[in-house]
């Protein structure tokens, strides 16, 4: 724009509140209340924020409470999440003035500074975002599926999108802060300087890149995740994380389209909202890709599942307890001490000489037990002589935990390994310093 030095007051105040952008033929500027898609923002942001959250927060439990150790690419994630909250921040702040999805020509010209500037620093901030968590997401991909002390054609792949991806956007954070000197002109057109970088092919080539980025890194790993001899919940898991690799990288190209209406539009405001929320979802989808394996994790430490399973298996206890206790009295004797035994009439008959009681609750997660019914009349008999058997009881037991889904028995056991000088540098690759990091200076 030209010198407004030589207006008088009143000229430069004409100026400066006439719209921002000419408007269609019988379309009126709304400068008081313009139209506006809030609505869409108000719901997208809080979730995302929200689920990104809880996969930051799970991220960081695990690592402080079940691994109980922090590494660089944490140190990462951290970063990334406070760049992402910042650009939040400035997401809302474009709604509040002027709107989501408000026409250019409903803006004054003398507010496009104030309402640029947030638009300016959010594109930096995304930046941030996408440079440390795709730096988070490959080397845990390292870390993970490379043993340690390997250098095999993974590692160098990993290796070598980590330094392309960070030299990208750090060129590109470079190009975009400096477009224009002095920097202040990048959002507001009214100083004086010169702008000699294309800012719109530098984001369609952003854009481009970024994709294909997501797109590299989502099927670098996958020749090795489903070689591997895994569980069927493991595979479900995979699969999860992979789906939400998929939403990814379809957000991204959608951000992409975005930005290719951006760049033809002379409504650069209206067109502005769309490509901030495509840009919400990208970071969204690479923080929940990065954070919701921790939940799998905090779950099997935790044994939650067979918490809730022994939770059930008590509720279900109680409830045949209230049963019995309004039919009539069997007569068997009841445990020392113990007010949750009872006794399961279900499976006894004429054939057995023994009832099984659920399990004595002492605070320990209990245990089966079984006995002769002392009510029954124990006349010697062939059955009985057997049960004198201690293998013959024993194997009564083992069936009656069987038919009640216990466990029988466990294996408990301990393997040592010792490793001198001479056979720490003959065996190669076998990751026993990253399985003994307690022993490496050990002699």
């Amino acid at each position: 724009m030209g010198d407004l030095s030589s207006l008088s007051p009143a000229e430069l105040e004409a100026f400066l509140n006439q719209p921002a952008l000419d408007p269609p033929d019988n379309i009126i500027p709304n400068f008081e209340n313009p139209p506006n898609r809030n609505d869409i923002a108000q719901a997208v942001v809080p979730f995302c924020l929200t689920i990104t959250t809880i996969a930051v927060l799970l991220r960081i439990y695990a690592r402080a409470f079940c691994v109980k150790k922090f590494e660089l690419h944490d140190a990462l994630m951290v970063i990334a999440f406070g760049c992402y909250v910042v650009d939040i921040y400035l997401g809302i702040r474009l709604q509040e003035k002027p709107g989501a999805f408000v026409h250019q020509w409903d803006v004054r010209l003398g507010d496009l500074p104030e309402i640029s500037f947030p638009l300016f620093l959010s594109a930096s901030f995304y930046i941030g975002v996408v440079l440390t968590i795709k730096a988070a997401i490959l080397l845990e991909w390292i870390r993970i599926f490379i043993p340690y002390g390997v250098r095999n054609r993974f590692f160098w792949l990993c290796h070598g999108v980590l330094a392309a991806n960070t030299a990208f956007y750090i060129i590109v954070l470079f190009l975009m802060n400096f477009a224009c000197i002095p920097v202040e002109k990048n959002w507001n057109p009214f100083v004086d300087g010169s702008c000699n970088v294309n800012t719109t092919a530098v984001n369609i080539a952003s854009a481009v890149l970024n994709l294909c980025s997501d797109v590299f890194i989502l099927l670098l790993p996958q020749r090795i995740i489903w070689s591997l001899k895994m569980s069927t919940k493991t595979k479900v898991g995979v699969s999860i994380i992979f789906a939400i690799g998929i939403i990814c990288c379809t957000i991204a190209g959608l951000r992409l389209g975005a930005e290719l209406t951006y760049s033809r539009s002379d409504d650069v405001l209206y067109n502005t909202a769309p490509v901030m929320l495509w840009a919400l979802g990208e970071m969204t989808c690479m923080f929940l890709v990065y954070g919701v394996p921790s939940g799998a994790k905090i779950l099997s430490d935790s044994r939650l599942p067979s918490r809730l399973a022994s939770s059930l298996r008590s509720l279900r206890g109680k409830i045949s307890q209230r049963g019995g206790s309004r039919g009539s009295n069997t007569g068997a004797s009841s445990w020392p001490g113990s007010s949750s035994m009872i006794i399961d009439n279900s499976q006894s008959d004429s054939s057995h000489t023994y009832t099984h009681y659920r399990k004595i609750d002492n605070g320990h997660g209990g245990m089966l037990l079984t006995t002769i019914d002392s009510a029954r009349d124990q006349r010697p008999s062939g059955s009985m002589e057997q049960l004198k058997d201690p293998m013959v009881i024993q194997q009564q037991q083992d069936r009656a935990a069987m038919e009640a889904g216990m466990i029988i028995r466990t294996t408990h056991f301990v393997t040592h390994e010792d490793y001198g000088d001479l056979e720490r540098g003959l065996v190669v690759n076998d990751g026993y310093d990253r399985q003994h990091p307690w022993a490496k200076d050990r002699i």
